[in-house]
């Protein structure tokens, strides 16, 4: 638990230094019921992994609360940190495993950066978009580029939401797929990373109200 609790110290240090917001832009605060889960498989039985404690950076145009179709760029800069540790199984002796097999003491933080996007044709209207995205996922210390489809839309309740998916495998990020009990459960190489970000109603008030001010 110390361990975690320096991890998550550290990570808000640097990411407050390392992510500020542009001048230009405006930055979502995520609702507590955002999640990430890994969802895997072994040869007894599927796990499903996840956390709600995330440190997300979503930067947008102050336009983003107006007609999205009349915003070239919405999104301005993305950066999602996530501390192993607070990833859990549902079971004690799961999360010990997954905590070992992502090397957690020597490389605590799962880590991603968007670095372009494109909104796809045909998919853009006044409240949603969906956009095919290009980011470096940090997995155990080892990064690699990856692409990505989202979904984001501004709901009836004033929430902002952004889901996606993605396979990747963990020989890429330099993991061997683990085995247990004498070889009789082996995890298979590929996971998928899941998300589903959102960003509360008082804040959407507030970007309304900076837009209203620059008469956007």
């Amino acid at each position: 638990m110390r361990k975690t609790l320096l991890a998550i110290a550290a990570l808000i240090t640097t990411a407050t230094i390392a992510g500020a917001q542009s001048a230009s832009a405006i930055r979502l605060r995520l609702d507590p019921s955002s999640e990430i889960t890994i969802e895997g498989t072994s040869s007894l039985h599927a796990f499903h992994c996840k956390t709600n404690k995330i440190m997300a950076y979503v930067d947008v145009d102050p336009g983003y609360t107006k007609d999205l179709t009349k915003i070239a760029r919405p999104i301005v800069s993305v950066k999602v940190n996530v501390v192993v540790r607070t990833l859990s199984c549902g079971n004690g002796q799961m999360d010990k495993n997954m905590y070992s097999t992502l090397d957690a003491d020597k490389n605590p933080i799962i880590r991603y950066t968007m670095s372009g996007y494109d909104i796809l044709d045909g998919s853009a209207s006044p409240v949603a978009f969906v956009a095919k995205t290009t980011g470096t996922l940090t997995i155990s210390g080892k990064e690699k580029v990856i692409a990505m489809k989202i979904n984001a839309e501004r709901l009836s309740d004033g929430k902002a939401t952004a889901q996606g998916e993605q396979d990747v495998l963990m020989t890429d990020f330099g993991i061997n797929p683990p085995s247990f009990m004498f070889g009789s459960l082996k995890v298979g190489n590929e996971i998928k990373v899941k998300f589903n970000l959102k960003a509360g109603p008082e804040l959407l008030a507030q970007l309304a109200a900076v837009a209203n001010r620059d008469g956007r």
